[in-house]
């Protein structure tokens, strides 16, 4: 484990946004992030952040006074065949090593991951999902570390236990586990089936080059799309023109690009923040924004969809409190 003091934030997460934090612990394998665990119990730390890459992080420009551990990859691949079919990775590998890996060993099922900027270990805590694919869909098992009053604790949870649910899961729910490992159950695929996987990974990734605001600093997508049958059919009372595009397109879904386009805010800017004129569900930091320059566009997003159809919409960035 590395130990640092006071370190500014903005210099790792995504978004390049964020203040200084009293400690950042950098876990780079399973015994770091126990060593990580340790210190902070030594030192009656209260407040403890767990991150990745920090990509799906939108964090205030005051203080933290507590502990981000970041957890990521090492210097050597932590990534194992377990058993047939059972590849088993560390929390702090990306999923495309983990896709590259279950290609190399002739496998397939996540390709649908393609270029998402993650750890397995945030992969598995947010249930992360693209065209049409979940992590829970193919997550046998995650090892994770419990922080409890007694000290941590080492627990294995199988998917059912996991509690999966749209970009959540009982790790999320909790913020006292830490993720150490996850096991991921592919298929195994012959050679035009791997060439196919591989055609469907690749295009991915360039469809969110081409699609996706990539060339700022982003926290991805900003809001959940609207995915409740009842919310979904107050917002088609209003826009009833867009039921063709739910019921076919969205798959029952309404696309908050979509709506936020609708409502005419491609482009809208608060200081240094901008909602991205490539991709409405997109806020980016044109290069000076601070943490209310885009609280500030989060919040004119929920205020117009709250004028239209009376709730507003659930946000998929995270939103860390640095104080209370």
């Amino acid at each position: 484990m590395i130990k640092h003091e006071y370190f500014p934030l903005s210099s790792i997460l995504y978004y390049r946004i964020g203040g200084t934090a009293r400690y950042l612990l950098e876990a780079q394998s399973r015994d770091d992030i126990q060593e990580a665990v340790d210190f902070v119990r030594a030192n009656g730390i209260e407040r403890v952040l767990v991150v990745g890459l920090g990509s799906n992080l939108l964090f205030p420009d005051d203080p933290y006074d507590g502990a981000v551990l970041r957890i990521t990859a090492g210097k050597t691949p932590q990534i194992v065949e377990a058993e047939e079919g059972l590849v088993e990775s560390f929390a702090g590998e990306t999923l495309d090593e983990v896709i590259n890996f279950g290609f190399s060993h002739g496998y397939a099922g996540l390709e649908w991951a393609g270029g998402l900027p993650g750890t397995v270990g945030a992969a598995v805590r947010g249930n992360v999902g693209a065209f049409g694919g979940e992590v829970k869909d193919r997550l046998c098992s995650a090892e994770v570390l419990e922080m409890t009053e007694s000290g941590p604790v080492t627990r294995f949870l199988d998917n059912r236990e996991l509690g999966f649910s749209y970009r959540n899961s009982v790790v999320k729910g909790s913020r006292k586990m830490v993720v150490v490992s996850a096991g991921f159950e592919l298929e195994r695929a012959s050679q035009a089936q791997l060439e196919i996987a591989k055609e469907s990974y690749q295009s991915n990734i360039e469809y969110r080059e081409k699609n996706h605001p990539l060339e700022y600093p982003t926290c991805g997508s900003v809001f959940k799309n609207i995915t409740g049958k009842d919310e979904v059919e107050r917002v088609l009372a209003v826009w009833p023109d867009a039921r063709e595009m739910v019921q076919g397109r969205w798959h029952g879904k309404l696309s908050m690009g979509y709506a936020i386009n609708r409502f005419g805010l491609r482009g809208h800017q608060i200081g240094g923040a901008q909602i991205s004129t490539k991709h409405s569900n997109f806020i980016v930091n044109l290069g000076d924004a601070r943490f209310s320059d885009v609280h500030g566009l989060i919040q004119k997003v929920k205020e117009e969809f709250t004028r239209a159809f009376g709730f507003a919409p659930e946000a998929e960035v995270e939103i860390v409190e640095c104080k209370g």
